[in-house]
């Protein structure tokens, strides 16, 4: 029955059968599938006097819910229940989504019992805010995501600048390369181009076009931007590791995260970084050389 339910509305109900075991039902009704949606989504929520509404909704506390998971045996559903689980994928379908999230679960609720429905709405729920958020859950459900991997490496010199991730790192040594040597940021181009399908670094920015001798690795990230929004391309998010013997860069990665992020237009918070050594193994051990690997996910 619950096949075509996302994994967040999945627990949601098994939120709402520990809700009603909490509050000793017999069967699963409406107020226990809105208590296993606030728990999961209280963002649907937002704006709602619970007070107001008089609607009292389980205590899904830690101390609670280890209780009821311990609770065997099926709880029925409720009539109202039944009807709104059943109603759920039809809301989905209509707003072009192929998979039922927590939105089209509430609005199923909602249609299932139109006093509980009028209850919320005074007590301030947005109907509007509830549409958008189901409509929004649709349209992320149709996108493709797409991952890609990247990988750099550079010898180090004296009398170069050390550049990673558009931050120059005080160091006796840097990278020796055509641009700036910046092997973080080239290793997340090239997981980059590589989720959206479209070649390498190396296809974009060649080592043969003067025009890029010494340019900032940041103005590759700037125009693959430009690649992505083309092809309708979003990032999600972008995971990398520095492998470098030394200097330490955990201090620096803070300032790296923030100048990636502006250069590709996402939160910061949407950039992972890591630093390893090798352990004192091969050029990278001796401290002749810098890598960096990356992962890049990207939705459309």
């Amino acid at each position: 029955m619950f096949e075509a339910f996302d994994e967040a509305a999945r627990r949601a109900i098994f939120m709402a059968r520990l809700a009603a075991i909490t509050d000793q039902s017999k069967t699963i009704e409406l107020v226990h599938l809105l208590a296993g949606i606030h728990k999961e989504a209280p963002v649907l929520f937002r704006g709602v006097d619970w007070a107001k509404s008089k609607i009292r909704l389980a205590r899904l506390t830690p101390e609670n819910l280890h209780k009821a998971s311990q609770a065997q045996g099926d709880i029925p559903l409720g009539a109202k229940t039944k009807r709104a689980f059943a109603a759920a994928p039809a809301i989905a379908k209509k707003l072009q989504s192929s998979r039922v999230s927590n939105a089209h679960l509430l609005a199923a609720a909602l249609s299932a019992d139109a006093r509980m429905k009028k209850q919320l709405q005074k007590a301030g729920l947005a109907q509007e805010n509830l549409k958008k958020s189901a409509e929004s859950r649709g349209a992320e459900s149709g996108r493709a995501s797409r991952s890609g991997i990247g990988y750099d490496l550079h010898r180090l010199s004296e009398k170069r600048k050390l550049m990673i991730g558009g931050v120059e790192v005080p160091f006796e040594k840097g990278s020796v390369g055509h641009s700036d040597g910046d092997v973080l940021c080239h290793a997340v181009c090239d997981a980059l181009l590589g989720a959206a399908g479209m070649g390498d670094i190396g296809t974009h920015f060649p080592d043969s076009d003067q025009k890029w001798r010494g340019v900032s690795s940041l103005v590759f990230l700037r125009q693959i931007r430009q690649y992505l929004q083309r092809g309708n391309w979003k990032i999600r998010h972008i995971d990398a590791v520095v492998v470098l013997e030394r200097p330490k860069l955990g201090p620096h990665f803070p300032a790296m995260r923030e100048a990636i992020a502006k250069s590709l237009g996402i939160p910061a918070d949407r950039i992972n970084l890591k630093a390893k050594t090798h352990e004192g193994i091969g050029e990278i051990g001796r401290g002749e050389a810098i890598a960096a690997h990356a992962i890049a996910t990207l939705e459309g």
